[in-house]
């Protein structure tokens, strides 16, 4: 399914994951932000492992010293992020992949789970991995 950004942000749109294929310099931080969207960025642009990814991932989003840094902390901690509407805008997806593929898969489906759980919670990956599995482009 291709979508816009302006349909996910309105709610006629379904959330979930998508891969972005717009615009690289559109806005789209500040296009969630005004629509009234929570929004989390994550940028693992230089992470070689996982346990980097979790930290890049605390980090980014001031999580507690005591965040778990694995899957189940993550869906856990994105349950109490997302307690509204929430966009996360990833880029740096194909290194986790280049890096450690397993975690980057595991990672994703967590996302899901997450995106299917929460009200309204929409991941936009802004790498273009050429891989099926997400809910559309946008």
């Amino acid at each position: 399914m291709t979508a816009s950004y302006a349909s996910l942000l309105s709610g006629t749109t379904s959330p979930g994951l998508f891969s972005w294929r717009g615009d690289p310099d559109q806005d789209l931080v500040g296009q969630a932000e005004a629509a009234g969207w929570h929004v989390l960025e994550l940028d693992t642009t230089d992470v070689a492992s996982a346990a980097e990814f979790y930290d890049v991932v605390a980090a980014m989003w001031q999580l507690p010293t005591w965040f778990g840094r694995n899957l189940d902390a993550l869906f856990d901690v994105l349950g109490d992020l997302t307690a509204e509407p929430t966009v996360l805008v990833w880029n740096g997806l194909r290194q986790l992949a280049d890096a450690d593929p397993v975690n980057a898969g595991a990672v994703l489906d967590v996302l899901r789970d997450a995106a299917g759980q929460a009200t309204s919670f929409v991941v936009i990956v802004l790498d273009d991995l050429g891989v099926s599995g997400f809910d559309g482009l946008l």
